[in-house]
């Protein structure tokens, strides 16, 4: 009987120490949740950036700062940040090929984009307006590495 109230004993002592380390949620940490975005490519600053309430990309850029020859076309300035977002600005190249207005011809001209790929991302547009470079993951057929090998390429 001892031992079985030992035991008990030291259960109720580790229950009440779990419940001891949990923090607290205060009203302050309740109002202002922490976001942020990976930031990649021409920005000043690369890497984790994290911010309060709700952002631009626009606003990312004036806080952060870009490189002198920043492809700022390949960016949507006024669309709203989603939180743990990846955020890629390229370096201006002569010929960025823009994913909400290049014809057929002007898509195939990218490496390892076809007629078919070409008009799966013509078709894409129709029903949704690139506005960001992220987005052309969202075409059947081009995934993680066929866009990290594009995006210097393309502008919106």
């Amino acid at each position: 009987m001892k031992k079985r109230y030992q035991v008990l004993g030291l259960v109720a002592m580790t229950v009440m120490s779990l419940l001891m380390d949990i923090p607290e949620v205060t009203q302050e940490d309740e109002g202002k949740p922490s976001s942020f975005v990976v930031l990649e490519g021409a920005f000043l600053k690369e890497g984790h950036y994290d911010y309060e309430g709700k952002k631009t990309v626009g606003d990312i850029i004036q806080d952060v700062g870009v490189k002198p020859g920043a492809n700022l076309d390949a960016l949507d300035m006024k669309r709203e940040l989603l939180d743990e977002e990846h955020l890629y600005l390229p370096i201006h190249q002569k010929d960025c090929i823009s994913l909400n207005m290049a014809s057929i011809e002007e898509l195939m001209t990218l490496k390892g984009i076809g007629p078919k790929t070409a008009m799966k991302i013509i078709d894409y547009r129709k029903q949704h307006p690139f506005t960001s470079l992220e987005q052309i993951k969202n075409v059947k057929g081009i995934g993680e590495k066929t866009y990290i090998k594009l995006r210097d390429s393309l502008c919106l």
